[in-house]
């Protein structure tokens, strides 16, 4: 017996009644497994985008800022002075740390109790006015509040 001819044994109202359950099975499969997923991935989305776009923001301001400091000309004093002369006097180093040369590219900022808010300060200056970036640094924590034990080695950017 073929599907065709079991629906045509049953009578008008059991088709019927059958045709409703399957139009009932198939708004329910369909909401089941379409129209949740697709309500809970819009909840979702309409959670995310304005974080979304609040970091889109973020990046833009910070690649103007990029762009901004890329078009700034070059210090003349970063290029002028050897780094043999800011070792040597050209540069003074904060409260309770030593500027030494460590070769002919790199200075070396030494302390045992320097102040940390000082160190960030001249670190900043340092790299505006003559150029000099980072190329190591070991910092520790003292026991006193705001102080720190420095070893930094710098060089010309």
């Amino acid at each position: 017996m073929t599907v065709r001819e079991a629906w045509d044994r049953r009578s008008a109202r059991e088709r019927s009644v059958l045709a409703a359950g399957a139009i009932a099975a198939a708004v329910l499969l369909f909401v089941a497994l379409a129209w949740i997923p697709l309500e809970r991935a819009r909840a979702r989305l309409e959670r995310e985008v304005p974080e979304l776009r609040s970091s889109v923001a973020a990046l833009q301001r910070d690649a103007d800022e990029v762009r901004r400091l890329r078009a700034m000309p070059p210090l003349a004093s970063a290029a002028g002075q050897p780094l043999s002369s800011l070792a040597a006097g050209g540069l003074v180093a904060p409260p309770g740390a030593r500027l030494t040369l460590a070769d002919d590219r790199r200075l070396r900022l030494a302390g045992d109790d320097v102040g940390f808010a000082a160190l960030l300060e001249w670190l900043s200056g340092a790299a505006a006015a003559q150029g000099l970036r980072v190329e190591s640094a070991r910092l520790e924590a003292r026991p006193e509040p705001g102080r720190v034990r420095a070893e930094i080695t710098l060089a010309r950017s």
